[in-house]
């Protein structure tokens, strides 16, 4: 039996370190926001719907009055959560665990009456099985997958612990995930946009459905965390701690190039009709977001022109820039006209430990406005402040009602001495 198996089953609340708590805490703040910020979205809530009606069950669809069975709710809140992109991701992983974990996690920990110490030692567990399941594949090379194909582990791993599954169990859990994980193929996903979002919300229905099996004796293959050297260390790492948290709702390839574009308009006087032409410079992958007109709002989410006409004309790059009545206006999709996109193979050579870009705005004077190669705010060492977190969170869950919004942060923060199932009570709307 591999020792990492053990270690799910053994650790507790009280041998998890401070910082990883805490971040565990944020991870869960950020994407209980993100889940009700994204059924926000008609298209998101039309499916919810849908879902509900075809598939009726008791599990809450989060900020709905609606249910369905477990792995369709897993489903939906999952899209939710990771719809807009402003989910939470980990550099080295190259993708999302938190759309995937923690929604899982929440939902178990309610369902079951878990307690908020147990929800948030899942969560940490989640996080550090999904990066490493991440770090074996990266390491095996071949297409590059989807947050959907390496996510499913962790939200297995923390789904069989709130069920405290005996080792064997567990072991058995990993090894259907990773045979069964979504294939994901994350390039071509990002050339081609679309609801899929990378298989994340497969990979939450596939993971209830991998826990039963393994929990009703199912077996498996051993996984290759049981023995891949990216995965097979007893020795916690608390990859929770190296996630990043996002303030835009678009890839994370673009958050350098609005950092940069916000650097220069507050040191430089220029108006949008004096820009001639918006040049990027940044990593191989990053050339995949060319689209200049997108024409939904996930390909506008993957699209750094689209991005940049966008934070240059409205100020901002939130959900309501990746709407439909955003995604033709003639200002916007002007100065997307005007961006090139340019590798520089030294900013590729530091992918993905670094996503760096470098922004250079020609004026039709001729003028020159440029940056440095920049990476981007939320990574661990440029974190945002709990202020802005906490804005963020406000934001996107001003939908709720009575202004429930500021209960359920304190809830959140304070979950560790609070009930898991009341917030997601909390969060399951009456109509």
């Amino acid at each position: 039996m591999a020792e990492i198996v053990d270690i799910i089953s053994e650790i507790s609340f009280e041998d998890i370190p401070e910082k990883a708590k805490q971040a565990a805490r944020l991870c869960l703040l950020d994407a209980v926001g993100c889940m009700v910020g994204g059924m926000k979205c008609p298209a998101v809530l039309n499916l919810a719907q849908t879902i509900s009606q075809k598939n009726p069950g008791t599990t809450n669809i989060a900020a709905t009055s609606l249910s369905s069975t477990r792995p369709w709710a897993s489903f939906v809140n999952s899209h939710a959560c990771s719809f807009f992109d402003l989910d939470d991701g980990h550099r080295r992983a190259q993708g999302h665990p938190g759309g995937v974990i923690v929604p899982l996690s929440l939902m178990m920990a309610a369902e079951n009456g878990c307690s908020g110490k147990e929800l948030l030692t899942a969560i940490v567990i989640g996080y550090e099985i999904g990066v490493r399941g991440a770090l074996i594949m990266r390491h095996a090379g071949g297409p590059r997958k989807g947050s959907g194909g390496w996510s499913i582990t962790g939200g297995v791993a923390a789904v069989a612990k709130l069920l405290k599954l005996p080792p064997r169990q567990i072991n058995n859990a990993l090894g259907l995930a990773e045979y069964f994980a979504p294939q994901a193929p994350q390039d071509r996903s990002l050339a081609y946009p679309s609801s899929m979002k990378e298989g994340m919300a497969w990979a939450s229905y596939s993971a209830i459905s991998i826990v039963e099996l393994a929990a009703a004796g199912f077996d498996s293959m051993t996984p290759y965390l049981a023995d891949a050297n990216q995965g097979s260390d007893a020795v916690f790492t608390y990859e929770i701690c190296s996630v990043y948290f996002k303030m835009h709702a678009c890839c994370r390839f673009s958050h350098p190039v609005i950092d940069g574009l916000a650097n220069l308009v507050q040191n430089h006087d220029f108006l949008i009709e004096d820009i001639d032409s918006v040049m990027v410079a940044s990593f191989e992958k990053a050339m995949l977001l060319s689209h200049m007109a997108p024409e939904n709002p996930v390909a506008a989410m993957y699209s750094i022109p689209y991005i940049i006409g966008c934070y240059l004309v409205r100020g901002k790059v939130g959900p309501q820039e990746m709407v439909d009545d955003s995604l033709t206006d003639p200002k916007i999709l002007e100065i997307a006209k005007r961006v090139v996109l340019q590798e520089d193979p030294s900013i590729t050579d530091q992918f993905p430990e670094k996503c760096l870009a470098r922004v250079a705005i020609t004026l039709k004077n001729g003028t020159i406005l440029a940056t440095e190669a920049l990476s981007a705010r939320g990574d661990p060492d440029k974190p945002y402040t709990l202020e802005e977190m906490r804005v963020k969170f406000m934001d996107l869950t001003t939908s709720l009602p009575r202004n429930s919004h500021e209960s359920l942060y304190s809830h959140i923060m304070n979950i560790d001495t609070a009930s898991p199932r009341k917030l997601w009570n909390k969060l399951h709307l009456t109509i």
